[in-house]
């Protein structure tokens, strides 16, 4: 078991990457605790992926071991977000940080790269980016359903 500064540490030092990121959005999609098993049917990733990548999410304190079951014979684990970090998660200023890998800058001395908090200005800025990008975002996955329709 980890303590809360050991997680508070680890999540400081943990870099966006596109299979944590798939776990975590679907893990908030699903909206109850879910399987590695699970995960790795949905994202498509290896079950080995799969299961590191919740083990580090565990460790950091994304994620909490929510229940477990019994199937044929082994126990599997379920998953669930951790509702402190559900705030950051769904705020769409962290998630465009996140999809553009600009949560973190390299440290000056060379070591893990630092968390960077936005200052009013930054995150006003985002957000301006934001109203301008979804429109086109929206009107991209629209066009997309109706040639599948099609």
């Amino acid at each position: 078991m980890t303590t809360k500064r050991q997680q508070t540490q680890r999540r400081k030092t943990l870099r966006p990457h596109p299979a944590r990121d798939q776990i975590v959005d679907a893990m908030r999609s699903y909206g109850r605790p879910i399987s590695p098993t699970r995960l790795s049917e949905v994202t498509g990733n290896t079950l080995g992926s799969v299961a590191y990548h919740v083990r580090t999410l565990l460790g950091a304190g994304v994620v909490v071991l929510a229940e477990e079951g019994r199937v044929r014979g082994a126990v599997e684990h379920f998953y669930a977000l951790v509702p402190d970090n559900e705030a950051d998660l769904n705020d769409p200023v962290v998630g465009l940080q996140r999809l553009c890998g600009a949560l973190t800058l390299p440290a000056a001395n060379g070591g893990y790269p630092q968390p960077i908090a936005l200052d009013a200005q930054g995150r006003a800025e985002l957000e301006k980016l934001l109203d301008a990008l979804r429109p086109k975002v929206q009107r991209i996955v629209r066009e997309t359903a109706k040639r599948a329709e099609a």
